[in-house]
């Protein structure tokens, strides 16, 4: 039995099975979950009804992900010395009387005055920076006052870690708001007949998540929105996309920096070793090095102009460019 192609070949279904629904869980194509209601309605309804595969990597930071959350939990579990119930395989779960609609926190917390319930989060470096300094994005609320109100207790604690840094930690204490929760069970509502029905509902391109939904390209009211011309400000709806693009850029500059500066140094090091021995070309065994020359020949334009001023003026010309300028927001730690 070769066991490297094995894995090879039986790693892509294992982390679909890993990543599949859970007896925990249930099926999440048949409730409304709350972690979704508050996300763009036409996009839950049309991810339970013709759901998107994932692809190997995605599926691998996914399982990541879910993973540290977990160990974030156990962490959690060990800091309030035995107050942390509901966790793990007894994670408990909270749902509405009369819709498919449901909740599953990461914990049941129990308190002096009254118990609350634990949701952990992680987030990159950039992200985790942006929400410790400007509070947490309203899909996360939104989830919490969903838990909060299926399950009938009065606080929320989110504990919000770096992935780069696990001892970065912040967490937010959330109070139930009932005006909230009565809004989320409308859309709740909502969803639950679309999905029983087999209608997708509106679009919502106004939350501004249109550009990462895989069904936007047959979302009427994305394309209505990429039509209409941009008179005057820019629409809030355009602006919440390119503030996430732009956040998503950031991060990834800021995981690309210290690899480009090594590919660098890399490169110079292999450079110099072959200046320094003599030798142009070099094979190994996992590739080859080489120094490579060129010649060009090129006019010299200030030269032109000093001794043919005229000819240089008759030949000149303006030609016109452009090119993206990013300048990132500074997030200081206060």
């Amino acid at each position: 039995m070769n066991h490297e192609n094995l894995v090879t070949l039986q790693l892509p279904g294992a982390l679909a099975a890993r990543l599949g629904q859970s007896a925990r869980l249930g099926d999440r194509r048949a409730y409304i979950g709350a972690s979704e209601v508050g996300s763009c309605l036409r996009k839950v309804v049309a991810s339970k009804l013709t759901p998107e595969p994932f692809d190997t990597p995605s599926m691998g930071r996914m399982l990541a992900g879910r993973a540290l959350e977990n160990e974030v939990v156990q962490l959690v579990r060990l800091a309030l010395n035995g107050s942390l119930r509901n966790t793990g395989r007894n994670q408990m779960e909270v749902t509405h009387p009369d819709l498919p609609f449901r909740a599953h926190p990461d914990g049941r917390i129990v308190g002096e005055d009254s118990d609350g319930l634990l949701e952990v989060k992680t987030a990159s470096a950039s992200w985790f920076k942006r929400y410790r300094s400007e509070g947490l994005p309203q899909s996360y609320n939104d989830q919490v006052q969903a838990q909060l109100g299926l399950s009938g207790l009065g606080w929320g604690l989110v504990v919000l870690v770096s992935r780069e840094n696990l001892s970065e930690v912040e967490s937010f204490r959330i109070p139930f708001s009932p005006v909230a929760f009565n809004l989320l069970g409308d859309r709740a509502r909502r969803a639950a007949e679309a999905l029983h029905l087999g209608d997708l509902p509106p679009g919502e391109p106004g939350l501004g998540t249109c550009f990462t939904c895989p069904y936007a390209g047959q979302c009427p009211e994305h394309q209505a929105q990429q039509k209409l011309p941009f008179e005057g400000a820019l629409p809030e709806v355009t602006r919440l996309q390119l503030d996430c693009q732009l956040e998503e850029l950031a991060d990834l500059e800021t995981c690309l920096e210290p690899i480009q500066e090594r590919v660098t140094e890399l490169r110079n090091l292999l450079k110099d070793t072959l200046v320094d021995s003599g030798m142009e070309r070099v094979v190994l065994d996992g590739g080859t090095i080489q120094l490579v020359t060129s010649t060009r020949t090129c006019l010299d334009g200030k030269a032109l102009q000093r001794e043919a001023p005229e000819l240089y003026r008759r030949f000149q010309h303006t030609s016109r460019s452009s090119y993206l300028r990013v300048t990132f927001k500074e997030i200081t730690d206060d």
